[in-house]
């Protein structure tokens, strides 16, 4: 697939997906990087100790800015 194809095909996605598409390519990105891979095991080590975010938090976080019409 070409970048030109790239293009159209996210063109065409709901801003959800390309929410998502977009988190993926930053994590793309950044997978290589010893500062990010450190963060990572941060948050997963604190998970582990117990440290978590509840589901109404994440939405809070995730929703999208309200348009005025």
């Amino acid at each position: 697939m070409i970048l030109a194809e790239i293009r159209e095909q996210i063109a065409g996605l709901t801003v959800e997906e390309r929410l998502d598409v977009a988190a993926l390519i930053a994590h793309l990105n950044r997978a290589d990087d010893p500062e990010y891979q450190s963060e990572l095991d941060q948050r997963t080590a604190s998970m582990d100790a117990g440290t978590k975010t509840s589901l109404d938090e994440l939405n809070r976080r995730h929703q999208l800015p309200q348009r005025n019409a």
